[in-house]
């Protein structure tokens, strides 16, 4: 269980460009720089509130990279009227996928952060809503919709302590130096547990208003929490519906090797494309039955020794 620091304020640490480090502390005295966030049209979030600005880490293994800040993905505050080459290629992406290999970014109609009503004082919106300029309905079998979309790139971690003393010792030692920043941090590990439960009345919520107005949802995440799903389907079977009328997809992002400082992604950074062998296209209820229904009955779970509310024990 460890974790390597894959970027540190949009900048990959695996590449000959040397990071210097940014002298960020909690303490109320402490330095809180307003810096640029490259994936987004504002400042580093991360690094405003005094946290270090470590957008994603790596398992040292398997070399998959998760997402530890809610920005790197594609950002939906609406704050900034115009969108980042970032953003705007991570969308097309989506849009590429969801509704044509041609379509062109002209085409691609978003709005961010779109509240939704479900009851007087809930508080839900929608990270972007999209749909294609001009939809084509002549299919009667995939006509074009208008969509939700949900970007859950990944989440946090295990033990960030560890990690937030491995950066401040990297801080101190006062030399530019990737090879220290990117040592492996033991007793760190993403927490994929708690990034799916953090989404799930969201997602279910969200999903719902969705097929009730005629639209459909589309989640995408990392890819350790699609595989993390995908165990969840074990004992479930979806439809293959990605040629028919879907109501759900699940898009797994992953690093894109061969598209390295590419111009449509923000500099330095690692470059992020959907991965086609991690994409679920079905039936949105058949995909929520799917995850209700993992448990099985267990026998021994309402016998053994009991108490009653005298002290006596009582066995069942």
């Amino acid at each position: 269980m460890a974790v390597e620091v894959a970027e540190y304020l949009g900048v990959r640490t695996d590449t000959g460009i040397s990071i210097k480090p940014i002298p960020i502390g909690k303490a109320p005295n402490s330095t809180k720089p307003t810096l640029p966030c490259p994936f987004k049209n504002s400042h580093c979030d991360k690094a405003k509130r005094g946290d270090k600005p470590v957008c994603s880490v790596r398992d040292p293994v398997t070399k998959e990279v998760w997402i530890v800040c809610s920005h790197r993905l594609c950002a939906s505050s609406p704050k900034n009227s115009q969108l980042t080459s970032h953003q705007a290629s991570i969308l097309h992406q989506v849009a590429k996928v969801i509704f044509d290999p041609s379509i062109t970014p002209v085409e691609v109609l978003v709005k961010r952060e779109v509240p939704i009503k479900v009851t007087e004082d809930s508080d839900y919106s929608a990270d972007f809503v999209m749909w294609r300029r001009n939809p084509n309905q002549t299919s009667p079998f995939n006509p074009d919709r208008a969509v939700i979309l949900e970007m859950q790139g990944g989440g946090e971690t295990t033990n960030t302590g560890e990690l937030t003393k491995h950066i401040d010792s990297w801080d101190s030692a006062g030399i530019v130096d990737n090879e220290f920043l990117t040592t492996s941090v033991s007793k760190v590990a993403p927490l994929i547990t708690n990034a799916w439960r953090r989404q799930q009345e969201q997602f279910l919520v969200k999903g719902n208003v969705a097929m009730l107005t005629g639209g459909r949802m589309v989640f995408c995440v990392g890819t350790m929490l699609y595989d993390y799903l995908l165990q969840r389907f074990r004992n479930g079977i979806l439809s293959d519906l990605s040629d028919a009328n879907w109501t759900l997809a699940l898009l797994a992002f992953k690093e894109d090797p061969e598209h390295s400082h590419a111009a449509d992604c923000a500099p330095n950074s690692i470059p992020l494309k959907i991965d086609p062998e991690r994409t679920i296209f079905t039936n949105y209820n058949s995909f929520v039955q799917v995850l209700t229904n993992q448990a099985l009955p267990s026998p021994s779970l309402f016998v053994g020794d009991y108490m009653d509310l005298t002290g006596q024990i009582v066995k069942i």
